[in-house]
């Protein structure tokens, strides 16, 4: 039969049924806060802590050093949010730090209607502990103040309180933010680090031949993370990287556009005239950006002015080579003769210039058109809405 114990608390007496032991303090341990409208509140032991059995990629160990560091040297509460998308690593570091600060680590959820009952309970906590309010706006109404109350200090006690909030979007209680002495620290979280791509590659990708390759398409995605990246590495080893490009348009993730800068000068063949180079190209650009041309306002007098304008025509490059912006959906560094590039779908690749930076291409109507990108170590513009948005803009 259960063992059947009674605590006296004054002239009243509970009766507890199971094996019972009283202690000082909460051990350290991972705890989920339970409620029973019978028995009350009550803690859960869950774990000792935060096990990870994998390896994590991108651990923000500066950052935790940091927090480490402060709350070693202060006294009183510390908040700390982490923010951003689901698998950007937010929630590990979070976790990661809740274990290196070894205290009790209390698993917060909200109750809803009780939670002014919740922070009563939590604020009659004699010991120094973690507060770990995963997904924080999922959770709280960013009307619900009651966590604030706890935050405060209006409970007053002499033991400390972390709190450690995560979140996907950082809508929550405009009285969190903009606030120290409650959230001393926000840390936001995005893309992986191409440091930390490699690595996962390295251990993962079963070709490492095509290792750059697949570094350059997860550095075309809009939001890059351990989960996505996992996936892409699984498919790749599935279908070879070829056939995974060939298919990537029914991969479901978003790609951001390269945005570049480009000058270009378009023209006809003409047997009877000297070839117009690459090289003719470069000196070409760089009068166009080096003679500028002179105005009216600027002189004194209509002498003077004209003067100028002979010396500027006598300067300029005499071709029609305009400046323009575009966006692509891979790097400029990604493109090979024979593939389709420029303003329009007939261009094909037929020269390829690094050195230069330039690419020439034909159109069906035999046109010759030759690009020089002016910032080809661009990254990926998420604010690019299609895949070709030319604005033109002639520097003759």
């Amino acid at each position: 039969m259960e063992r059947v114990s009674w605590f006296q608390n004054g002239s009243k007496f509970t009766r507890v049924q199971g094996n019972v032991t009283n202690v000082d303090k909460i051990p350290v341990g991972i705890y989920n806060v339970n409620f029973n409208p019978m028995e009350g509140w009550s803690l859960e032991l869950v774990a000792e802590k935060f096990a990870f059995p994998y390896k994590v990629y991108g651990l923000q160990t500066q950052f935790v050093k940091h927090v480490l560091t402060t709350f070693r040297a202060t006294k009183g509460n510390l908040g700390i949010l982490l923010n951003g998308v689901k698998g950007t690593g937010k929630t590990v570091t979070a976790k990661v730090l809740a274990n290196e600060l070894n205290l009790p680590i209390i698993n917060v959820k909200s109750f809803g209607d009780n939670n002014t009952a919740l922070v009563e309970y939590l604020s009659s906590f004699n010991f120094d502990c973690v507060f770990f309010l995963d997904e924080f706006e999922k959770n709280w109404s960013n009307q619900d103040s009651s966590i604030l109350q706890i935050m405060d200090g209006v409970y007053t006690s002499d033991h400390r309180r972390i709190f450690l909030l995560t979140t996907n979007e950082t809508h929550i209680n405009e009285n969190l933010l903009s606030r120290p002495s409650r959230l001393r620290y926000v840390k936001e979280f995005g893309n992986l680090e191409k440091d930390v791509v490699i690595e996962y590659l390295k251990d993962n990708l079963k070709n490492g031949e095509c290792l750059d390759c697949v570094v350059d398409f997860v550095d075309t995605l809009q939001i890059s993370t351990i989960d996505i990246l996992k996936t892409i590495v699984e498919d790749v080893n599935i279908h070879g990287f070829d056939t995974f490009l060939e298919n990537k348009d029914i991969f479901n993730v978003k790609t951001a556009n390269y945005s570049y800068n480009v000058h270009v000068f378009r023209f006809y063949k003409d047997p009877e005239e000297k070839p117009y180079s690459i090289e003719d190209f470069v000196k070409d650009i760089k009068l166009t950006e080096t003679v500028h041309r002179p105005y009216e306002w600027q002189y004194s007098d209509e002498e003077a002015y004209h003067k100028a304008m002979v010396e500027y025509n006598q300067k300029r490059c005499k071709r029609p080579i305009f400046q323009t912006s575009f966006g692509v959906n891979k790097s400029i560094r990604s493109y090979k003769v024979g593939d389709h590039f420029g303003s329009y779908e007939s261009e094909v690749i037929d020269v390829i210039d690094p050195k230069n930076n330039v690419i020439i291409t034909h159109d069906d109507d035999g046109e010759i058109i030759m690009y020089h990108i002016k910032n080809p170590e661009a990254k990926p513009s998420l604010y690019s809405s299609s895949n070709y948005a030319y604005g033109y803009g002639s520097i003759m």
